[in-house]
């Protein structure tokens, strides 16, 4: 009987895994399509971005990719050019998993600086505009350049991105250029010891 509720328990369990990865990947494609009609996606020769430590924290799931414009636009230093986005999505096993890469991650982030849970920055050297989003076993990352920075661009990303990839309990982190780092949706308490 034991032997039997073991085998069943891990059944689940992997079903449970492959579940929330595969509701991932049907995400990433869903978002990507929407953007096909605007945006060429590349998969191939993408340049490593320093957002950390996140890379090594072990994901059951990685998937990274390039979106660029298909028309040009102007950016802040008054050249014409074909906006870049580099997107990842890191899918964890269990909560757990997840807390663990969290753990780790805080503490080497974008740029190799320490962040602490739910405490904002105001300076961050090096920063570039970015928005995280976390949820129970995935995390989900938009980065572009601060050439390409603009404020109503930067929420209407933020606003595309929560579209496919959050949910009411998803904590969302927004980096600007230089700063600040902000914890905009659902901070944890920095009392908290899970992610430190």
């Amino acid at each position: 009987m034991k032997s039997l509720l073991t085998i069943l328990s891990v059944f689940i369990g992997i079903s449970a895994l492959s579940q929330s990865q595969s509701e991932l990947k049907m995400k990433i494609k869903a978002f990507s399509s929407d953007l096909d009609s605007a945006y060429e996606k590349s998969v191939l020769n993408i340049a490593k971005r320093d957002i950390g430590a996140i890379y090594d924290t072990y994901p059951d799931f990685f998937d990274e990719f390039v979106i660029e414009a298909k028309e040009k636009k102007e950016n802040n230093l008054g050249y014409n050019s074909r906006y870049e986005y580099y997107l990842a999505f890191f899918g964890y096993e269990t909560e757990t998993d997840l807390n663990y890469a969290m753990k780790d991650w805080l503490k080497e982030f974008i740029e190799d600086q320490q962040v602490r849970p739910g405490r904002e920055m105001r300076k961050y050297e090096y920063g570039e505009p970015t928005i995280i989003i976390i949820n129970k076993t995935s995390i989900g990352l938009l980065t572009f350049d601060c050439k390409q920075y603009d404020v109503q661009m930067f929420r209407e990303w933020r606003s595309k991105m929560l579209s496919y990839f959050g949910d009411e309990n998803s904590v969302v982190i927004e980096l600007l250029c230089d700063g600040p780092l902000q914890w905009t949706k659902n901070p944890p308490d920095p009392k908290d010891r899970t992610w430190k």
